[in-house]
Order: C-alpha cells, then structure tokens, then sequence
C-alpha cells in the first residue's frame, strides 16, 4: 500500500459539529481530507491534542492607515474626548505628517500583530480625499505586497473630506482604483455641502462609482443615536432600497447602523426586512467607545440590532474598526478579545451565541469579503486556527492562545502562554536568586 505524501497533517483537532476529533490533511495550499485517523505521510505534523480548530478571523473593517498613530509605549487617549468631530479633527490635523514610510511602518505593525492573533484575511479602509490624495493607497498597496503571503488585504476607498463636495473627486477615486484599490467606500456624514449633509446624494455617488468600476461597496452608515428616528430617515433603508433597485444585491457591506439601535420596535423590523432583502452584510462594531457620551442617564453605546439581524438572517460580523489612533486609543487586532465585548455589548451569552459570536468573525466576515473557498472542508484554501481551547464559547470566554496559525497550508504563527502557579516559600526562594 502506497502511503500519500503531503505538506501537513494537523492530528486530533476538534471542529464545529464534528462528533469526535478528526485529522485535517493539507497539500498544495488547500485542505485535501478530513477525517478520524488520516493515513498521511506528511512533510509537517502538528498535534492538536483535542483543540478546536477554526477557519482563520477575518477582519472585516480596521482603518489600517491611521492605525497606531498613538504612542504605543503609553496606551491611552492623548487628550480628552471632547466630540467625535473634535477627534476627526485632531486625526486630520495629525494625519498631515504622515509619509508613506510611516504609513507603511504602522500598518506593517499591524498587520503582523493581528496576523499573529489569526487573523489571514483583511479588509482596511483607506482615506482618499484632496488633501493626502493617493499618499495613504499608496503605503496600503505597499504594504498589501509585502505581506500577501500572511494576510489577504482589500483596500477600500474611504472618503475621508467627502465624495460630492468637489467635482474632481469621482477622478480621484477613479484613479485610486488604478493605482490599487479593491472596494468603494462611503461615509455620508464626512460629506458636507452648503453646511448641511446630503446622505442619499452620497450614497447615490457612492453606488455609481462601485457599479461603474464593477467593484463592491463598503459604506459607513447611520453612525448616529438620534432621540427618534423614523424609517425613511435611515441611512441603511436608503443602502437597501438603492441595492435592490440597481440589483446589487449580496455586493454591499454597511459598517455601523448604529441609528437601528435606537429605533422602534416597529421600525427596527422594516429596516431589517428590506436589509435582509437586499442581502446587505452588516458589520457592527463592538467598541462602544464613540456615542452616547453625552447621556446624562440610559447611556446609549451606539451598538446595532445585532440579535435581531441574525434572528433574520442577515449575514453580521464585527470588527476592530479603529486600533490605537485619535478616534480609539484602545484594542489589540485581535478578534476573539472584540468578540468577547460584542457578548457583553449585545448580551449574547448562551452556548449558541457564543459559538455564533466566533462564526461571526469567520465564516460570516468571510462572505462580507466574498472571499472564495472558505472553510474546513476537503477543497477549501487551508487558512485555520488551533485554539487553546476545547469549544468556541471556551475560546471567546477564556480570551484563550491561538497556538498555530496556518495561512495557505504554511505555518505563520505559534503562540504559547506559559503559566506556573508557586507556594509562597518557594516563590521567595526563586526572587531570591533572581529566577522569577
């Protein structure tokens, strides 16, 4: 009997819906079998000793370019959170220093970390507007080169300064493209004309672009927490109703919702059916950190109907979104640790949600980015975690180790969290001769 050569064999690994442990067999950059017991010779094996075993995090929105613009020895904000637009302001004003080398050394930074925390697939938002012009593309799509072999990135278009507000702009995105971006971006309340916003306009430019360039869209939306809002006033309605109509449908992410949130009962379900219709994903974002700083009492977060648009069947992930800049002083590039305050933020604490939370950062950020061959089976591109730990929900509550993470059959990374508890006397002994 001939014995098959192949690049890896991951032994005794635990899988979603899997009775038992099985095997996971690799070659050539793609998952070849699974199954209990895989008669393999490999050229690398690694024991998983009954961990869980997971498609590799997706990151479905980060703003890669401004990320780590903080200093990263003192973690924090730098100055006192005043108002969103105040903070908008003090990243432009900052942002004007950037070179493309700094650009590059930052989100190279990032990259590694959150490739480092299992992440194999990113999508960043990328500003293009008058002012920095293609500089921040430029850096991205270096930076997008360099690391293709670790981490997948789409380069989306972000309207930083507006997209109507000036009439060369459509050129300049347009050019942006041509120079390396993958996505349309959008983002309404960055779009002011005659002092006021024109949501549907921006929209209307922003699917007109994405349709022209045949290219998806990415659009920030209802960002914020309004008293009351009725349905036409929803920014997401607006996306929806404009996917059907083009025929857009499963092409169009929106970023936020935060405005479903406060919405009534009543409201919060049209909006979602039409969403549901339009196949939109959706991507909340677990932070908290912007709205409701002015609540005196019933503090809002800003978080959307996360529950209510699975129960739907809307396709909803989450996302890092800001790391370490002037808007978020805080987070890691690491999912499982966003994952943990969605459980908090959208009280999703049973088993079943919990295992949905990890699905969410998976399987689910992974058809916002219309990424082919996802997953485990025998076929998919062998992109995966081995996590520390037995299940889904053990992972997201222990915040445990990503031991190995695998991009394209290669080992990129292994993790391992060494912990050794003493008695008192014999932890004295050791400091006294300077070992711990």
């Amino acid at each position: 009997m001939v014995v098959k050569m192949i690049d890896l064999l991951v032994r005794n690994v635990q899988i979603e819906w899997e009775p038992s442990c099985v095997d996971v067999a690799v070659d050539d950059g793609v998952i070849v079998d699974r199954g209990v017991g895989l008669d393999y010779v490999a050229a690398q094996e690694i024991e998983g000793n009954g961990r869980y075993l997971t498609p590799s995090f997706v990151e479905s929105h980060l703003h890669l370019d401004i990320a780590l613009m903080n200093d990263w020895r003192v973690p924090g904000r730098p100055e006192p959170y005043l108002s969103h637009y105040g903070l908008n302001e003090s990243m432009e004003r900052r942002r004007r220093d950037f070179t493309v080398e700094d650009i590059d050394r930052r989100a190279s930074t990032a990259l590694e970390l959150a490739a480092r925390h299992g992440v194999t697939a990113l999508r960043a938002q990328c500003h293009v507007d008058r002012e920095v012009g293609l500089k921040h593309v430029k850096a991205l799509q270096r930076v997008k080169e360099k690391y293709a072999e670790r981490v997948t990135v789409q380069i989306v278009a972000f309207p930083q300064q507006g997209l109507i507000n000036h009439p060369d702009n459509a050129n300049l995105f347009r050019e942006a493209f041509r120079v390396g971006v993958d996505v349309m971006g959008g983002a309404s309340n960055l779009d002011v004309e005659n002092g006021r916003i024109d949501s549907q306009a921006h929209i209307n430019a922003a699917f007109d672009l994405a349709m022209e360039l045949d290219v998806d869209l990415d659009i920030h939306a209802d960002l914020g927490i309004p008293q009351t809002v009725t349905l036409d006033e929803l920014e997401t309605v607006y996306i929806a109703r404009q996917t059907i109509k083009r025929g857009y449908q499963g092409r169009v992410t929106v970023g936020h919702a935060c405005t479903l949130g406060v919405a009534t009962p009543d409201v919060a379900a049209e909006a979602i059916s039409l969403i549901k219709e339009a196949e939109l994903n959706v991507i909340s974002q677990p932070d908290l950190y912007r709205l409701g700083r002015d609540d005196t009492h019933n503090v809002r977060r800003g978080l959307t109907r996360v529950k209510e648009l699975l129960a739907a069947g809307v396709n909803v992930t989450y996302a890092s979104n800001n790391v370490r800049d002037a808007l978020r002083p805080l987070g890691n590039f690491d999912l499982l640790e966003e994952g943990l305050i969605l459980a908090y933020g959208a009280h999703m604490d049973t088993v079943k949600e919990l295992n949905t939370i990890l699905r969410m950062s998976t399987y689910h950020a992974a058809k916002a980015l219309r990424l082919p061959n996802y997953g485990l089976q025998p076929g998919c591109v062998a992109d995966f975690v081995v996590l520390d730990a037995p299940n889904a929900s053990a992972a997201i509550v222990g915040q445990v180790e990503k031991g190995v993470v695998v991009k394209n059959g290669r080992l990129m990374a292994a993790n391992h969290t060494i912990s050794q508890l003493y008695s008192g006397s014999i932890a004295t002994n050791l400091l006294k001769k300077n070992i711990i």
